[in-house]
């Protein structure tokens, strides 16, 4: 859900401490004002708190405005999931010769690892935070699916919409290109939903607003 103004980000700890600082150490050794200035130095609003949630992630709190802002950040932490080795590692487990077997191959996976899972206000997790909790919403299923297809080559557009009776923008999905290389279609990405790959929202809803950002 992308609707609420404040929203909460949470990185695993490994991750978030050599991403932003580039080195390997204890989590009591990290200068958090360092992170804070690193991660969010492209967001003109600054991040309001940031310390260690209880299941040892960091967790820091930013006010975001428009809906540009919020997929900026959205993608910040898509860039973020990229750099992972075992995203990388985990995505050469996912190759199949073919494009469409790949993106089927990566939708299974993500439905089988991860368990949709409404939130209290909004929070944005990076990839090895869902798969180590095993349940994300449908923004946290776009930044595991998108540093997937990242190392499997595929062109990715973020959708956002929202239906009838939304005052705000009120999901986020994939669309993935195929072929490739050119693509000439772009298939529906949302295992967030009991649907099968391919489905797009529009088909059940009337769609009332919505943006489209390329990654």
């Amino acid at each position: 859900m992308l609707g609420l103004p404040l929203l909460l980000k949470n990185l695993s700890p490994k991750k978030r401490f050599n991403a932003s600082i580039g080195l390997a150490g204890v989590l009591g050794a990290v200068d958090l004002n360092t992170i804070r200035d690193k991660v969010y130095e492209h967001l003109e609003s600054a991040p309001v708190t940031l310390g260690l949630a209880a299941d040892g992630t960091y967790q820091e709190t930013v006010e975001v405005g428009d809906i540009d802002e919020r997929i900026g950040l959205l993608k910040s932490i898509i860039r973020e999931s990229t750099s992972d080795p075992a995203i990388k590692k985990r995505a050469a487990t996912l190759v199949r010769g073919t494009d469409g077997k790949e993106i089927q191959a990566v939708f299974s996976f993500i439905k089988n690892n991860v368990r949709f899972k409404e939130e209290e206000g909004e929070i944005f997790q990076d990839s090895a935070a869902t798969l180590a909790r095993k349940y994300g919403d449908c923004d946290d299923m776009v930044v595991l699916g998108a540093s997937l297809f990242y190392h499997l080559g595929f062109p990715l557009k973020i959708r956002v919409v929202g239906t009838t009776g939304d005052m705000d923008f009120s999901h986020v999905y994939l669309k993935v290109g195929l072929p490739k290389r050119r693509p000439t279609k772009w298939i529906s990405f949302d295992p967030s939903v009991d649907r099968p790959l391919g489905w797009d929202i529009e088909s059940e809803k009337n769609i009332t607003m919505q943006k489209e950002y390329t990654i």
